[in-house]
């Protein structure tokens, strides 16, 4: 009878297991954010090459694949109006000179680059994203540096349009206090 009981249950959990659910919960909506993850894209590559350029106080990737009228931001604390960031003036150029401006405050800059995937959703917006540490030397206090950073950039054919990044801010306004003394 134990075996019997046995056998039942075993059974029973089979069943369970590979029995897929196709109740969908009320009030369910079609996800139109959906899409398609990946990082062995062109633009993943590309983004790559951008962020090494950097390393390298290199412009010429950025002026290959940044669109000239580049929207860009930096999600800083109290860099926001009305509940939206405010937007970098000045396009491409200034999101080149600020690179420029990175490596007149500090030395030895470095970036991780294994974590940027490209999301291409099924409206067809296409956003690449970056998750990584960003680590250098002030030229000023000399301090050696290692901060998290997300940057985002969103694609039309293939420029990116727009864009923005999340850092803490904090060493990069004690280098450039520092490099103002």
């Amino acid at each position: 009878m134990k075996k019997i009981l046995l056998c039942f249950l075993v059974s029973a959990s089979l069943f369970a297991c590979t029995n897929q659910e196709t109740k969908k919960a009320e009030n369910s909506e079609e996800d139109k954010d959906t899409g398609t993850w990946t990082s062995l894209d062109a633009k993943t590559i590309k983004v790559r090459e951008l962020l090494e350029s950097y390393t390298k106080n290199d412009s010429s990737v950025a002026y290959e694949i940044v669109a000239d009228t580049l929207k860009f931001s930096d999600q800083f604390s109290n860099n926001q109006e009305n509940g939206v960031t405010k937007e970098n003036p000045g396009g491409r150029v200034a999101f080149v000179q600020d690179t420029r401006n990175a490596h007149q405050l500090f030395s030895d800059i470095s970036l991780t680059t294994d974590n940027i995937r490209t999301f291409v959703s099924k409206n067809g917006v296409t956003a690449t994203g970056w998750w990584g540490m960003w680590s250098g030397t002030g030229k000023f206090t000399k301090n050696k540096s290692t901060t998290p950073v997300h940057a985002y950039f969103y694609w039309k054919d293939d420029k990116i349009i727009s864009g923005g990044r999340f850092f803490d801010p904090t060493l990069l306004k004690e280098e450039f206090t520092a490099s103002q003394k």
